[in-house]
């Protein structure tokens, strides 16, 4: 049997990193300059690239570095790599031109299909694993299992008439929020858990339950927090949220004492170092935006200004897991610390930030009735051409 070899394939992330920074600039362009495309049909190719072309094409090839040892890696893992990128590039060329439609959903659906086989291949090789990172990879595929739940009640949902109603919106939430909280956030933090654990750190038994219980348990009541805009949304339902979010801001805090230390220590490259520290850091900062977020009056003015929302979505998929996920291919050494890398590393990071400035900044000086200095859209496409530049030389 022929081990599959990760390393062999960590460029095809970073490639679809790359298509991902140029949709993303031909989506702000368009805010400028104008082009001759559908906005919303892009933006699905967009979300779709970004989701599976890039972190979980990465997370598929890291998780096998660290979870699956050589002698397992079988040639099964091979076949599903390649029918996910044949899932990938299928919905990259047809959502631009016909946004949900026969051809996206037939390739959105294969790729669907390929996931649940993948996850059933890491549950058998982690049946036996009780360890803080086996645990929480095992939750990671759970939401990410449970996530397909919302794209496939779309296509019903828009034969019953219902596109506009908020159930149509709240399915494509249900898809993002346990993609973003659930997969994408307890993958990248299931990673740096096995790596610690490869150098002799250890959780102990009481820490691994409220990680367990603050970082885990919690993602499914926080899908509350999506729904706060419906006119169902009632007492009850702001107070579990900013119960869960408590919780949640325990866990993440208790999360950055438990590992802050030891990766400082252990990680000398300041690159690698920087990478997962910011994103912990940034971690903290989204479960505290998540409870402010929950109070009544401040979920409305969020919920009503767009960019907000979209900064948010920004500060998880870019500030907190694009970054470990970078931090994690210098820390297997998949990219080397020359000094594209470090040039790619600071303008992403430049990008990032430019962008979150705009889209935070414009709504808060509108509270203050005064007109935010920077251009808000010139800023937007500055913004991705940074990432755009950065994703190339990374």
């Amino acid at each position: 049997m022929t081990p599959f070899n990760p390393a062999k394939f960590y460029r095809i992330p970073l490639f679809f990193l790359v298509v991902l920074a140029v949709l993303g600039l031909l989506l702000r362009w368009q805010m400028v300059g104008g082009l001759p495309f559908n906005y919303r049909y892009f933006v699905h190719a967009h979300s779709h690239t970004a989701f599976m072309g890039w972190v979980y094409n990465a997370i598929f090839l890291l998780a096998i570095h660290f979870f699956v040892p050589p002698e397992s890696r079988g040639r099964h893992f091979l076949r599903y790599f390649i029918w996910l990128q044949v899932g990938v590039v299928g919905m990259l060329l047809s959502f631009p031109f016909q946004g949900y439609g026969a051809v996206s959903i037939a390739f959105s659906t294969l790729h669907l299909v390929v996931t649940i086989l993948v996850a059933i291949a890491f549950f058998r090789h982690l049946s036996a694993d009780r360890s803080v990172s086996a645990t929480f990879f095992r939750w990671a595929l759970v939401y990410q299992l449970l996530s397909g739940v919302g794209p496939l009640l779309l296509g019903p949902l828009s034969a019953m008439g219902m596109k506009d109603s908020p159930w149509y919106s709240l399915s494509i939430y249900f898809f993002m929020h346990f993609q973003f909280n659930g997969w994408f956030v307890l993958g990248c933090l299931a990673l740096l858990f096995r790596w610690l654990e490869t150098n002799s750190w250890q959780a102990s038994h009481m820490h691994a339950r409220w990680l367990t219980f603050g970082l885990c348990s919690t993602v499914a009541p926080a899908y509350l927090m999506s729904a706060l805009w419906t006119e169902a949304a009632g007492l009850w339902m702001y107070i579990a949220s900013i119960v869960t979010a408590l919780v949640q801001i325990g866990g993440v805090f208790l999360l950055i004492s438990l590992v802050w230390g030891p990766v400082t220590s252990l990680i000398s490259p300041v690159w690698t170092r920087t990478c997962l520290l910011l994103a912990m850091l940034l971690l903290g900062a989204k479960y505290l935006l998540q409870l402010a977020g929950s109070i009544p009056g401040i979920d409305d003015w969020v919920f009503s200004n767009q960019g907000l929302v979209i900064a948010f979505i920004h500060l998880v998929f870019i500030g907190v897991v694009s970054f470990m996920l970078l931090g994690f291919y210098l820390l297997t050494g998949w990219l080397r610390p020359a000094w594209h890398t470090k040039a790619g590393l600071v303008l992403f990071l430049a990008g990032f930030a430019v962008t979150e400035l705009v889209l935070v900044g414009a709504p808060v000086f509108s509270l203050a009735d005064r007109l935010f200095p920077v251009p808000y859209f010139a800023g937007l496409l500055a913004g991705a051409g940074l990432m755009l530049a950065g994703s190339l030389l990374l």
